[in-house]
């Protein structure tokens, strides 16, 4: 049976229904003493509403967001500790714009009602439109998807500790159409040369544009970034990017990956630094790379909001443009063999000439 958005196992024992369920979440051996199904089922919800009614926790009308959010950044969780501080301003973004509060004038049994009174706020409308594509859904949507991850399954368990329990489906969000996204136009051929003549007058600025657009990193990974982060396979430099806590830092998912660094001269340099060099060593660096990088790339980036950001875009582009012309020079050295071997088709050249890895 289905009571508030769980399922309850139902077993016939002892000639009547019991609901049994062993979760640490919630525990719950209900016995019936009757064989008819329906009649079982409202044993078992009477027995469930009267225990929700008689928990000290169950009083969920009378707490805020503002405590859900306090127990959200004290759990354990795979974000970062500055994603985490993100995550919580975005919905107290959400709650002003939907609700016209802030988080400790809301209630987290209200939370199901938010999100589409948010959708209808920021389209400026009486109800949401889900199916109209308009260039605001996008950012309408990322935002209740970045607020929506305070209310994640993987957390119920730590919540229900804290006294917290969720309405059904609080983290369910309808997505509104989006209009396909162009990406600001970028001159990046000239970018490329203008950043060649920075290595000689302006060390930090080479680096820190360098790292975004040879290899991907965001700022904050170019800020914490040290010489004993590149990892050398072969030919190939790598930006090893994984939790550092001995340096304060943590990725943004906690997953730890490599990121190709794609320019000869960019790569050799990082390969010979010191270990504990690091990238940029100015003075109130935040502020600074969140001003000085901007305003150099802002005549190669447009219309880009975050100019520093878009070079994780031209990067992406980079790294699919290298892929394909390694996939069509592969196919044009298997086709060349396969005219050399007299084969009818590449298919036997690639199954009995050609290793697998090749």
């Amino acid at each position: 049976m289905k009571w508030e958005g769980r399922i309850i196992p139902l077993e016939m024992h002892g000639g009547g229904w019991r609901a049994r369920c062993r979760t640490k979440a919630f525990a719950c051996n209900i016995s019936t003493g009757t064989a008819s199904l329906p009649e079982a089922k409202r044993i078992v919800k009477a027995a469930l509403d009267e225990r929700k009614a008689a928990s000290p926790i169950a009083q969920q009308d009378t707490k805020s967001l503002q405590f859900l959010a306090d127990a959200y950044l004290a759990a354990p969780k795979r974000s970062s500790d500055s994603i985490a501080k993100r995550n919580v301003c975005r919905l107290k973004s959400v709650v002003r714009d939907g609700a016209g509060t802030d988080l400790a004038g809301f209630q987290i049994s209200n939370l199901p009602a938010l999100w589409p009174a948010y959708v209808a706020r920021r389209q400026g409308l009486d109800r949401p439109d889900y199916a109209t594509r308009r260039g605001i859904n996008r950012g309408i949507n990322s935002a209740m998807r970045q607020a929506a991850c305070l209310l994640t399954k993987a957390l119920e368990p730590h919540y229900l500790r804290e006294g917290i329990i969720l309405p059904p489906h609080a983290g369910k969000i309808l997505l509104a159409a989006e209009a396909p996204k162009v990406p600001a136009e970028a001159d990046d051929p000239a970018l490329i040369e203008a950043w060649h003549g920075l290595r000689e007058v302006d060390l930090p600025m080479w680096l820190t544009v360098g790292l975004a657009r040879f290899a991907g990193l965001r700022q904050s990974e170019i800020l914490a970034f040290r010489g004993k982060w590149i990892v050398r396979k072969g030919d190939a430099t790598y930006v090893r990017l994984q939790d550092r806590p001995e340096d304060g830092f943590q990725t943004k998912t906690g997953i730890p990956y490599s990121a190709l660094v794609m320019e000869p001269e960019l790569a050799e340099y990082l390969r010979t630094m010191d270990a504990e060099a690091g990238a940029v060593a100015l003075v109130n660096t935040i502020k600074w790379i969140g001003r000085k990088p901007q305003a150099w790339l802002k005549p190669f980036t447009g219309a880009a909001l975050s100019p520093l950001h878009r070079l994780r875009g031209l990067y992406a582009d980079h790294v699919k443009r290298e892929t394909e012309q390694a996939i069509l020079a592969r196919q044009a050295g298997i086709k060349a063999a396969s005219e050399a071997l007299g084969h009818t088709t590449i298919g036997t050249t690639v199954d009995h000439y050609l290793d697998a890895d090749s």
